[in-house]
C-alpha cells in the first residue's frame, strides 16, 4: 500500500489522465499496431518517431502543473470530438433500432424523427416544428 501512497503524493497537484490523453494514447497505439505490418525501414523509423512523440505529449500532459492550460486544450478537443462520436454513436442506435424504428428527417427543419416500422403510411408531427406531413414505409 506504500507504493500507492507514494504515487498519490506525487500526482498531488499535477493534472493526471483525460479524454485528450485517452485519445492520444489510443492513436499511438494504432500506429504501434500499424508499425509492425509495414516493412519499409524509413517509413519504421518515421512512425516510431511520431510514436515517441505521441508518448511523450501524453506523458507531458499528465504530469503538468499548468492545469487550466491542459484543461482548455481538453475543451478544444472535446469541442471537435464530441460531434464526431455523436454522430458515431447515433448510427450504432440507427443500427440496433432497424428492426423496430425507421429514422427519416423532417422535410421543413430537417430534424431527425423516429417513427415505428410498421408498414403502411403514417401521419407524422414534427415535435420541433409541429409541421405534420405523411410518410409510407
Amino acid at each position: 500500500m506504500r507504493f500507492f501512497e507514494k504515487i498519490s503524493a506525487f500526482m498531488q497537484g499535477r493534472y493526471g489522465m483525460d479524454s485528450l490523453n485517452i485519445f492520444l494514447l489510443v492513436v499511438q497505439l494504432t500506429l504501434w499496431f500499424a508499425h509492425i505490418f509495414v516493412w519499409n525501414y524509413i517509413a519504421r523509423i518515421v512512425i516510431w518517431c511520431v510514436e515517441m512523440a505521441l508518448l511523450g505529449l501524453v506523458i507531458f500532459r499528465a504530469l503538468s502543473k499548468n492545469i487550466n492550460m491542459r484543461s482548455l486544450e481538453n475543451r478544444r478537443f472535446k469541442k471537435i470530438w464530441d460531434p464526431v462520436k455523436n454522430w458515431f454513436m447515433f448510427q450504432i442506435k440507427k443500427f440496433r433500432e432497424r428492426k423496430e424504428y425507421k429514422y427519416l428527417k423532417c422535410p421543413h427543419c430537417k430534424a431527425q424523427l423516429r417513427v415505428r416500422n410498421q408498414k403502411g403510411e403514417h401521419g407524422v408531427r414534427c415535435p420541433k416544428c409541429r409541421s405534420e406531413f405523411k410518410v409510407k414505409i
